[in-house]
């Protein structure tokens, strides 16, 4: 639009002129000849020497204010773009780098992992289909597999795996060298190009927090014994996580959701996208890492003291604030009292006879979710105060922790 302006006084200026000029032969015509020529000859040269000049000076600053500016603005934008570059491509260079060294653990995990076929996963999920989707997660899509003989096998459908390789890696190493009755068992996994297949045992009772919270129109209802069998058999695989004898393993996204329950209702512990390995604590000296270790192993404690509260409550009690100790003191306070503590039980729970044992477990939740985590108790001595629980609920629990060679013997500290 400026240009168009600047266009449209030059040709008003350059018209002005002309008119000039043409008044001033109109006054030499009535002369003599002789000066009419002489007038005539210097009018037109004078008058067309003032327009070229005029034109040549405004073409000119039309020029320097419109095209120049243009042209540095290029010139600065190809300079930035030289300069973003190189950038670019060393951060492109790192990425594909990560993603490399990633690819090549992944490869190597196959000595603890069996590596499966592409083909023969797609054709138990019927390609994919939607048919066979189960569920949908942060990392990626669950899907049924049907395998030839009849049996059922979950695949997590990794997608834009880029983003994703270092949990991957994690869940291969947990789950391939773990093995115990409350984790997920883990069958395989699948390298295609830049999807990531990994293959689980069907848990048909999908995951405990779809039994605690249902959907309307789709109630679930868990009896008192089954939920205690929940407590007590997710308590003793963390217990196997923490205590194992050849290091400690902490989990670090402990909540219902990651509980899936078997055609009996067995917990098994699965997500372990963000599980860390942490050696014994006689290995790494030091006051500020044997805090670091400890704190990570109480957060997990603290997770479970969440699922503890679902189970008894039957609210989403992720979404509380237990950051605070004087809010979680009062909260926990109220719960402990009689009168408040029937107006949060889980209706389902009331009236079935098993109040005292409720009462009891509610306070080693309240105990796992101290604002210190020094003050927290382990999950090895969880994991017995619920066991001592059930015997009073008849539950069997006919899986003795201490009897398992992985589980370490407690020791003072612990």
């Amino acid at each position: 639009m400026a240009l168009d302006a600047k266009l449209a006084l030059l040709l008003i200026h350059i018209l002005s002129v002309a008119g000039n000029g043409y008044s001033s032969l109109q006054e030499n015509y009535y002369g003599s000849e002789d000066e009419h020529r002489k007038k005539l000859d210097s009018s037109f040269k004078s008058g067309f020497a003032t327009g070229y000049a005029f034109s040549s000076v405004s073409i000119l600053a039309i020029f320097m204010s419109c095209c120049v500016p243009w042209a540095r603005l290029n010139k600065r934008r190809r300079n930035k773009i030289m300069m973003k570059t190189p950038m670019m491509t060393s951060l492109m260079e790192r990425r594909e780098k990560k993603i490399k060294e990633a690819n090549e653990q992944i490869c190597m995990l196959e000595s603890l992992v069996k590596r499966l076929s592409f083909v023969g996963i797609r054709n138990a999920t019927a390609n994919f289909s939607q048919a066979n989707k189960i569920g949908l997660g942060r990392m990626g899509t669950m899907y049924m597999a049907t395998l030839p003989d009849g049996r059922f096998l979950s695949v997590k459908r990794i997608v834009d795996s880029q983003q994703f390789e270092e949990q991957i890696v994690s869940e291969l190493k947990t789950l391939g060298t773990l093995k115990h009755k409350n984790l997920l068992p883990l069958f395989g996994f699948c390298v295609e190009s830049n999807t990531r297949l990994l293959v689980y045992k069907y848990m048909s009772n999908g995951n405990l927090f779809d039994w605690i919270h249902p959907v309307k129109h789709r109630r679930k209802t868990l009896q008192w014994p089954l939920r205690l069998k929940i407590a007590v058999g997710v308590a003793r695989g963390l217990a196997r996580l923490h205590h194992g004898c050849r290091g400690q393993v902490v989990h670090l996204n402990i909540s219902s959701k990651c509980i899936l329950l078997d055609k009996n209702f067995e917990p098994k512990l699965s997500n372990f996208g963000k599980a860390m390995l942490i050696m014994s604590m006689s290995n790494s000296p030091g006051v500020h890492n044997e805090f670091c270790e400890m704190a990570l192993v109480k957060e997990d404690v603290h997770g479970f003291g969440v699922v503890l509260l679902e189970l008894i409550t039957g609210m989403d009690c992720s979404k509380i604030n237990f950051s605070s100790n004087s809010i979680l003191n009062e909260w926990i306070g109220h719960l402990l009292s009689t009168s408040y503590f029937n107006d949060a039980m889980d209706r389902f729970l009331i009236g079935q006879g098993f109040d005292d044992e409720i009462f009891q477990l509610l306070k080693v939740a309240c105990n796992c979710l101290d604002c210190t985590p020094d003050r927290r108790p382990t999950m090895l001595q969880v994991y017995k105060d619920i066991k001592a629980i059930t015997k009073r609920c008849e539950v069997v629990d006919d899986s003795e922790i201490q009897m398992q060679p992985e589980i370490c013997p407690a020791t003072s500290q612990d």
